[in-house]
């Protein structure tokens, strides 16, 4: 069956008719630079998106929310997909938006757009391209495609698809539209994965959106929106308060990069591929140290905003083993990043102390980062937790470079840092002194230089 036979036959009579004929000719104002993508993510207009996706009721949220935005906001919106996965999208648009809305998505079977005669050709691939969206860029409405490519295990399939992929960009980009190629993460060789990049202004996983660093118009980029948009800073703010807007701003461009980079290395470690023992060791800590970068960017937002934000300084019971557990399994990742053995021991059974769990992350957290960050590699770090006499008992010791008399004194100062040739703002111990006050607590630190710090924290329990 020919592309153009599918539109009009019985799968595509009712969704398709419109394509020619039903255009409405009205003034719409469009950005000339920007559309919106979802709610406050703009990106370039003639954005060319490329999503591998890995879950398949991910794959199918993230199609529903695409088009919802483009119903919402009147646009053409065009779906190129399997008919079984049609009708999951469809479902799932149902409870968002009127059959009114849904009679204007003009659905197109993948298999009829992108194998028209049994294989992939990019010829007949780009004259189905041709005959779908020319009608659609009459109107003044904005265009956005979602195209599902199945992927055919023919490895003559690559150099077709990869040229495909480099004039749809092209076209898209003409189009003024925003187009998502969707591929099977799960099934898409690796190489061809990189390839794809170069021909994609953006690159999309599951749960997260960002520019592709090998996509060759580097000046075109995701619009973020900043806090300066919805708020006028002013002239009284202090320097505390520029440095929350600084960090809020940084852990944005910072994070994105980032997820891309341990999305190929998560890739590469799945059991299809073939990898030696050291290749997946170097791999694993390429993962290690993107989990340790994105979690001191959050500690240094929370820690910001614990400063800023008296709501978070509301207290209530909260239970110590579980917030325990998940520092601990932070704080892991960043000793084996530095070659350092991070060995506990936690006794506390069911405990709970009065004070927040933030707050609590907050304290261990930083010590036992610091007792990590000022340890020698190949040394360890111990963590202890016990119950004794209706309080918690927390000792942090590490084997590291220690403090002198004169450190120990300035230790909760306000940016204080024990030592300028480590990076760090110098404020998490002074938080570790504020919040453990807060929590009716008490810290003893004990150090000798170059012997190493043991820290001891007492919590009441409730």
């Amino acid at each position: 069956m020919s592309f153009l036979s599918g539109i009009k036959g019985r799968h595509f009579t009712r969704r398709m008719s419109k394509v020619k004929p039903t255009i409405t000719r009205r003034k719409y104002v469009m950005s000339p630079n920007t559309i919106s993508l979802m709610d406050q993510v703009d990106v370039t207009n003639g954005a060319h998106i490329l999503y591998y996706f890995s879950n398949h009721d991910a794959y199918i949220k993230n199609a529903a929310s695409f088009l919802i935005n483009g119903l919402i906001q009147d646009e053409h919106v065009v779906l190129i997909d399997s008919e079984s996965n049609y009708h999951e999208i469809i479902e799932a648009l149902a409870a968002r938006v009127g059959s009114e809305a849904m009679e204007r998505i003009h659905y197109v079977n993948h298999a009829e757009f992108y194998y028209e005669h049994g294989m992939l050709l990019v010829t007949d691939v780009m004259n189905n391209f041709a005959r779908l969206f020319t009608p659609l860029q009459q109107d003044l409405r904005a265009i956005r495609s979602w195209g599902h490519v199945p992927w055919d295990e023919d490895a003559k399939i690559e150099e077709q698809l990869i040229t495909y992929e480099h004039r749809c960009d092209a076209s898209v980009q003409n189009a003024r539209m925003v187009g998502v190629c969707a591929y099977n993460a799960n099934i898409i060789p690796a190489h061809v994965q990189n390839e794809m990049l170069r021909f994609h202004e953006y690159f999309m996983t599951d749960d997260s959106l960002a520019p592709s660093m090998f996509y060759g118009d580097t000046k075109r980029s995701v619009i973020f929106p900043s806090p300066a948009v919805h708020m006028e800073m002013q002239s009284e703010m202090d320097l505390y308060k520029q440095k929350l807007d600084f960090a809020h701003a940084v852990s944005h461009e910072v994070r994105n990069p980032l997820t891309v980079i341990r999305a190929y290395a998560m890739l590469m470690l799945s059991p299809r591929g073939e990898l030696g023992e050291d290749h997946r060791r170097k791999l694993q800590a390429i993962v290690d140290y993107v989990d340790v970068i994105d979690h001191e960017i959050a500690h240094i937002i929370n820690t910001e905003q614990l400063l800023s934000t008296d709501t978070l300084w509301q207290k209530e019971a909260v239970s110590v083993k579980p917030l325990l557990d998940e520092v601990l399994d932070m704080m892991s990742t960043k000793a084996r990043t530095q070659g350092v053995e991070c060995q506990a021991l936690i006794e506390v059974q069911e405990a709970q102390i009065y004070g927040s769990s933030i707050g609590f992350k907050l304290i261990v957290s930083n010590l036992i980062s610091n007792a990590i960050k000022y340890s020698h590699e190949g040394s360890s770090v111990s963590v202890q937790a016990a119950l004794r006499d209706g309080m918690l008992l927390l000792d942090i010791r590490d084997h590291g470079v220690g403090m002198t008399n004169e450190q120990l004194e300035k230790l909760f100062r306000k940016y204080e840092k024990m030592n300028t040739d480590k990076s760090g703002q110098g404020i998490g111990l002074f938080m570790v002194k504020k919040l453990t006050d807060h929590f009716e607590g008490r810290i003893e630190v004990k150090s000798e230089l170059h012997a190493g710090t043991e820290v001891h924290v007492e919590l009441p329990l409730l």
